[in-house]
């Protein structure tokens, strides 16, 4: 049989995007769908309930395409889910103001036919439809809603990743701003626990890591940062104030030992071994080497160059894991690294057995 598949907006659907005409869609055999992986997070109100009415829209919006089953890995006799659902985990608050109630998190992974900005839209309306008022950064939220990674996700080894996409629109910092992938997710366990359950083998396009890979790279080590880009006058002072602030060790990382024993630690500066080679990979050895878990890319940045070019963004050639990081305002700048430190380590406990949830 061959793989056909039809998208369009539903009857009577509140969201409805250019990418979707009244004429549905078919797809040849030969079609790759892109694929997406989205996040859900929530902590006000019942989760679980909101949560699941934000995966059921999801499903109903119109940007999920029918998954060609060579790629998903389904049969006639097993069909493969549509919108693909992990487990639910149960993670404590980071960042933010205090007294804040545990997350519910979930990932989902989906064939699409809609840009990275369509199926942003998508999602933001949901928010919207759902309760959620932006009100203060890392504060509750009734439901948070990201686009994570959007592309040729999947496929053979020599090719998967390596057309995802890099880039979006901005300015940064708006509402309707978008990067991809997601500048930040790298850090968060809470995005890469249950992004294993439905797309482990997902690779970044950036670095061409496995999710899976990334998971098992960050539980490898202690928390561990080094900063790259902007300039030395601004990486010290963000190291010096993230050790008196938070309590982060700073290190020379081309010093032998100098993480030993060390929770987390972070660098002003990348390793010799990073610096000196863009082949490094997930193998090398963290205990013969100070190697960081995420190189951290910082940009200072002004109202009026707060969205720089993607190329900027994300550098050709680097194969070590980054976070990305605008510093217009360096007291937030702070927060969001050390968060960033909290969310590789945070706890995490499933609370559902499979991703039928919703």
């Amino acid at each position: 049989m061959p793989c056909v598949g039809i998208v369009g907006v539903g009857a009577g659907s509140s969201y409805h995007s250019r990418a979707f005409s009244s004429t549905p869609r078919i797809f040849a055999e030969s079609f790759m769908p892109t694929q997406c992986l989205i996040s859900f997070g929530s902590n006000l109100g019942d989760r679980r309930v909101v949560i699941a009415e934000a995966a059921r829209r999801v499903a109903e919006s119109g940007v999920i395409a029918e998954p060609c089953t060579d790629l998903s890995g389904g049969s006639a006799e097993k069909p493969v889910q549509r919108l693909r659902t992990s487990r639910l985990f149960e993670t404590p608050p980071i960042g933010g103001p205090g007294g804040q109630s545990p997350f519910l998190n979930a990932v989902a992974a989906f064939a699409t036919e809609a840009s990275a900005a369509e199926v942003l839209d998508v999602l933001q309306h949901l928010e919207i439809d759902l309760g959620r008022k932006r009100l203060v950064r890392w504060g509750a939220r009734v439901i948070d809603l990201d686009v994570v990674l959007h592309g040729r996700l999947a496929g053979s080894a020599s090719t998967a990743g390596r057309r995802g996409l890099i880039g979006g629109r901005g300015p940064a910092g708006s509402a309707k701003a978008l990067v991809v992938p997601h500048p930040r997710y790298t850090a968060r366990r809470f995005v890469l626990e249950p992004a294993c359950d439905v797309a482990a083998d997902f690779c970044d396009p950036r670095f061409g890591w496995t999710i899976r890979d990334l998971r098992d790279h960050i539980a490898a080590d202690v928390p561990s940062i080094a900063l790259v880009g902007g300039d030395s006058k601004l990486r010290q002072i963000i190291c010096q104030r993230l050790s008196s602030e938070h309590g982060i060790a700073v290190i020379d990382p081309d010093r032998p030992d100098a993480a030993k024993g060390l929770q987390q630690w972070v660098a002003a500066d990348p390793p010799l071994a990073l610096r000196d080679s863009k082949e490094i990979d997930q193998d090398t050895s963290p205990t013969s080497q100070c190697l960081p878990r995420l190189l951290a890319r910082i940009q200072h940045t002004t109202e009026k160059d707060r969205w720089p070019a993607p190329h900027q963004i994300w550098p050709a050639g680097w194969k070590w894991p980054e976070y990305r990081l605008e510093v217009d305002d360096l007291d937030w700048a702070i927060g969001e690294l050390a968060s960033a430190m909290d969310s590789m380590r945070c706890e995490i406990h499933p609370t559902t057995d499979d991703g039928r949830w919703w």
